[in-house]
């Protein structure tokens, strides 16, 4: 494996070809010396001048000594400057390596904390997962991250990575005061290398914050509302530079946490609403069902035939009187209409048109009873509301009384008449 940012190690294809090149252009180089000294010196000896030779064996020696002047004086510079290169481009691949290593872990630490936020966890828990996770990423010692309450105006501390866990739902800090309640006001983040120095800077009672050097605040806040659900706070022990990275993951993670607040917030509220909801619908349940036995009471109880019809006049509901007064059973009458009752079975479509038109109607009509008599009666009706549904309360006074009364009335009549003095003309 090379060795990052420059150090000794293998070399690369680049650098070994180079210097193969190289060798291949000095060892040519000699070749063709040694080729040239041999022709020449082969011509000097058959020529038997040894003076010749003696210049051909110095020009053979001479040869490689002036190819490696020449390569140290014109070549070894660009080979330099060629290795220089190299090292440079490796060095810059690795950077680019150690870049595209730091960009997967947080690349991993995002999907990590966009998991825990949205688990199926409680909101607790998940806060603290997602504490765990960015300071673990940003490789920092504490973090905090800080729920705001509307009502109250004020931070409260949420979750840490495990630092003074005990102090979770204890330590508050007003909006405004302190470097966490200046970023909640201002929605802007602070980064600070001694953020104990800073005038902004509170302690929070129970967490010795001011053992640590370096700060990162960030606002969570959705800007799409413009709703402030908290802030979330990195602490480092030494003086700490983000890198963009740092800074692009830290965003983006506050982003997620926002989100998922704001979610929580709407899920608690919209639970409260439903346990409201359920609550007036219960007791509203209540209220009814004890107004329709008291209506049930006093109609059992009535002296008069209460009939309960539907908008079409089927009977839903009769009383013992009804029962006594028609001769049928309580379960034949709730099988029948009202039509089936009377003798005269057109009247019944008049008197719920203007019980739903005018709210009441009046008639006189007869009462067929099981064993064929035909009783007279005054038949009411008016509009009721029962468990939130509409009905007709049909009630049926028995006239037999009034009618032999006044048949009475018409013999004591006719008595009388027949009684009076004949008038004379």
């Amino acid at each position: 494996m090379p060795n990052r940012r420059g150090g000794s190690g293998p070399l690369s294809d680049v650098e070994q070809g180079s210097r193969k090149g190289l060798s291949i252009i000095l060892l040519a180089l000699v070749l063709v010396a040694a080729i040239t000294a041999g022709m020449v010196g082969g011509y000097f000896i058959s020529n038997h001048d040894a003076r010749g030779l003696a210049m051909t064996i110095l020009f053979f020696l001479v040869i490689p000594i002036v190819a490696y002047v020449l390569f140290r004086i014109m070549i070894a510079p660009y080979y330099r400057r060629l290795e220089d290169a190299n090292l440079g481009l490796r060095i810059k691949q690795e950077e680019l390596l150690d870049m595209k290593d730091d960009l997967f872990i947080k690349f991993l630490g995002i999907h990590d904390a966009n998991y825990a936020a949205n688990s199926p966890r409680l909101f607790p828990d998940r806060l603290k997962d997602v504490a765990d996770i960015t300071a673990r990423v940003m490789s920092a010692d504490v973090c905090l991250i800080y729920r705001y309450e509307k009502k109250k105006d004020e931070l409260v501390l949420a979750a840490t990575n495990g630092y003074h866990q005990e102090a979770v739902g204890m330590v508050r800090i007003p909006q405004g005061q302190g470097i966490e309640g200046w970023v909640a006001r201002r929605i802007e983040p602070v980064t600070l290398k001694d953020f104990t120095r800073d005038k902004r800077f509170r302690e929070a009672p129970g967490l010795a914050l001011s053992s640590y050097s370096s700060l990162y605040c960030l606002p969570l806040y959705v800007y799409s509302s413009g709703a402030l659900m908290g802030v979330i706070e990195l602490l480092y022990g030494n003086a700490k530079n983000f890198t963009d990275e740092e800074i692009n993951f830290f965003t983006t993670l506050a982003g997620i946490l926002s989100n998922t607040m704001q979610n929580e917030l709407l899920q608690t509220e919209l639970r409260k609403m439903n346990v409201e909801l359920e609550q007036w619908v219960t007791e509203k349940t209540e209220e009814l069902r004890s107004s329709e036995e008291r209506y049930r009471t006093l109609v059992e109880n009535a002296n008069e035939a209460i009939f309960v019809l539907s908008g079409g006049g089927d009977i839903v509901f009769a009383n013992e009187h009804a029962v006594r007064l028609s001769g049928f059973g309580k379960f034949d009458l709730v099988h029948k209409n009202l039509a089936e009752l009377l003798s005269d079975a057109s009247q019944v479509q008049g008197m719920l048109t203007e019980t739903v038109q005018g709210g009441q109607s009046l008639r006189n009509a007869g009462l067929k009873r099981n064993d064929g008599v035909v009783v007279p009666v005054e038949v009411s009706c008016v509009g009721l509301t029962l468990m939130g549904r509409r009905f007709i309360q049909a009630v049926a006074r028995d006239m037999s009384a009034y009618a032999r009364l006044e048949q009475k009335l018409a013999e004591k009549d006719r008595e009388i008449a027949e009684l009076r003095p004949p008038v004379k003309e």
